[in-house]
């Protein structure tokens, strides 16, 4: 048992917060999220604009000390370990908990180099073993047989969709446990959509997944878990966690008549 949790639990859920609340300055950004994300599971999190769904992505791997005026309090357990301890290396964490963007960012080099990156940086060196890792994450991306000719090819060159991938393979390239997806089908055409959907289906047999998607109709198609947040009102513009469960349930039986009226689009 790590801080009160049993092992058992532990092993089922791979990031746990309690009581979570996140400031920016005296901006009080979120308000006590309680939340467990179930290992090798997709969970998603939906809810209106400004309702703080990124900032709670960003904080499952320490984003959000990026900004100089955000802090925290209450828990978030990776592994049963609170990420936010004085001792907790938050460039570690960001190894371990992987993230794709809303916006596919390759780096101005190409394929092999976008998706050898981290590996390098961690002190790999050996073009064999370079070379298996760059085909193993982009097999995993699903991108291997549309660029295996032409590993050259600047990554900027690349559709859309295959941009996403690429950066799906670049995050897998350091084998993480967690995958972080914030919004990675918003600038994305229907075909390309499918294809990340269908990739994260995949990915899930091997990596627990959190996605924050504006598109209902995606959080019912691919999650196992959706997240349901909303602004508490109009003077405390902060988010809340109104319900989180089961995806079927989420969407046919919510038990909060808020996360109905919002999927039935009464409102948001």
């Amino acid at each position: 048992m790590t801080n009160g949790t049993p092992v058992a639990e532990q092993e089922k859920y791979v990031l746990e917060t309690h009581d979570l609340n996140i400031f920016y300055g005296s901006f009080h950004a979120v308000h006590d999220v309680n939340m467990k994300v179930e290992r090798k599971k997709i969970t998603a999190l939906i809810g209106p604009s400004g309702c703080g769904k990124s900032t709670v992505l960003r904080a499952f791997n320490r984003m959000n000390d990026l900004v100089p005026t955000s802090h925290t309090k209450g828990e978030l357990l990776f592994d049963g370990q609170n990420l936010y301890e004085p001792d907790v290396d938050p460039v570690e964490v960001r190894r371990r908990i992987g993230m794709v963007f809303q916006k596919a960012n390759p780096f101005p080099k190409s394929i092999f180099e976008n998706v050898a990156y981290g590996p390098r940086i961690l002190g790999e060196r050996k073009r064999s073993v370079l070379n298996d890792m760059v085909e193993k994450s982009l097999r995993s991306a699903a991108l291997w047989d549309e660029v295996k000719d032409n590993l050259k090819r600047n990554g900027t060159a690349l559709s859309g969709g295959q941009q996403q991938r690429l950066c799906i393979a670049r995050a897998l390239a350091v084998e993480p446990e967690v995958l972080l997806m914030d919004e990675p089908c918003s600038a994305l055409d229907p075909i390309a959509t499918l294809k990340i959907e269908e990739l994260m289906r995949e990915l899930k047999k091997d990596y627990t997944i959190v996605i924050v998607t504006h598109n209902m109709q995606q959080a019912a198609r691919v999650s196992d878990y959706t997240a349901f947040m909303m602004v508490r009102d109009a003077v405390d513009r902060g988010g809340e966690m109104v319900e989180f469960d089961k995806t079927e349930k989420v969407f046919n039986r919510p038990s909060d008549p808020r996360t109905e009226d919002y999927i039935t689009g009464r409102f948001g």
